[in-house]
């Protein structure tokens, strides 16, 4: 098990690498937290060490906690920078039952758990098509499936089920909890009564209108972001696929019809290649023409005149490859024709089989060779 190094000597390490004094307890030392496992045997996220000896809470208390805390989540969010930056506040649990399908429930997160997973995790955080957002506050799921059951909860407290991207939100959830592990044995905490009033008696409306809109903007733009990302990615995995596919097929159908397309793809080449070497041989020429043209032995009318007939005929031998591409492939692949939309043009286009005719019958060759160096071996 890796070392939690977000809790230090006297401070906390922080999400974003700042560290804040945490408060220490009378009767607790580093010594004893090194005993005392974040981790069960199921994974890196589950408690399996002592309790620390407080009265365990009624039902009826951990609702009224839970509602208070459902009640003023806007209110925590906008003092996030106050809460962050105090140890005993950042350290206040929030008794919410939080865990994942066959591992069982998370340790109990606190105040500083929610803020940082929050501010660090863009789909914690979720935007109606109105533009409200709400903040996931109670984290349950399949993390194989990535069926859940989160809820969400509106700035007016108002609660509802969330569906949303279970696999991107529980992983960085599970992992702040872990660091928070140490800090919550040996530095004190408020509890959540204490901190609400405290909050309630400082923030102005002015303060509060200010924050949550500046992290209202911040959490959008993260979101943003993070779904460009993914769709990027997705496009460019699919986009994989579809080149593969393709290829598939072009490669099945030059197979179904191999003898004909060989002697299609022949006769593309010789005159290919008899393209190139009139390429060349007009290049010599016209420098031969321009020598001549220079040392006043022909006109300069004349070497225009010369130098255009030979790149027209060039241009000529060009266009007749190409009409013989054009048309061998249309007859060879009349399936081609049967994709006329704008966006599948490049895809199906007769560019594209003609290079992958290029490579297969390359490939056949290549292996053909290979094959009589081995013979001969």
């Amino acid at each position: 098990m890796e070392t939690n190094n977000n809790c230090i000597e006297n401070g906390i390490r922080l999400q974003d690498g700042r560290i804040i004094q945490g408060y220490r307890k009378s009767d607790v030392s580093m010594e004893d937290t090194s005993r005392k496992s974040a981790l069960d045997t199921t994974g890196a996220y589950f408690s399996i060490g002592k309790k620390p000896g407080k009265p365990r809470l009624t039902p009826d208390e951990e609702l009224q906690l839970r509602n208070l805390f459902t009640d003023n989540a806007f209110l925590i969010l906008a003092n996030r920078e106050r809460i962050l930056n105090d140890s005993r506040m950042l350290l206040t649990p929030v008794p919410v039952h939080n865990g994942i399908a066959y591992s069982g429930e998370f340790e109990t997160a606190t105040l500083g758990v929610y803020l940082e997973w929050w501010m660090n995790a863009p789909y914690s955080v979720l935007f109606d098509e109105d533009g409200t957002m709400s903040l996931i506050w109670f984290v349950s799921g399949s993390p194989l499936t990535g069926g859940n059951s989160c809820s969400k909860v509106y700035e007016d407290g108002r609660r509802e089920i969330a569906r949303t991207h279970f696999s991107a939100i529980w992983p960085k959830f599970a992992d702040i909890i872990a660091d928070y592990h140490d800090a919550k044995l040996l530095y004190q905490a408020y509890s959540l009564p204490e901190v609400i009033d405290i909050l309630k008696r400082e923030t102005t409306t002015e303060d509060y209108v200010r924050n949550i809109t500046a992290f209202y903007r911040q959490a959008l733009m993260a979101l943003y972001k993070t779904k460009l990302a993914n769709w990027k990615a997705r496009c460019e995995e699919v986009c994989g696929q579809r080149t593969f596919y393709q290829r598939k097929w072009f490669n099945t159908l030059i197979q179904s019809r191999q003898d004909k397309v060989k002697s299609f793809y022949e006769g593309y080449v010789q005159r290919e290649e008899a393209l190139k070497l009139k390429e060349e041989a007009i290049k010599a020429e016209n420098r031969r023409l321009k020598k001549m043209m220079q040392d006043r032995v022909l006109p300069f009318k004349r070497y225009r005149l010369l130098k255009n007939e030979n790149l027209q005929e060039l241009s000529k031998m060009s266009d007749d490859l190409t009409e013989y591409g054009r048309k061998g492939e249309e007859t060879l692949f009349p399936e081609l024709a049967d994709h006329p939309e704008e966006a599948d043009k490049a895809l199906y286009s007769y560019t594209s089989m003609k290079s992958e005719i290029r490579k297969y019958f390359q490939d056949a060759g290549a292996g053909s060779a290979d094959q009589r160096a081995s013979s001969r071996s």
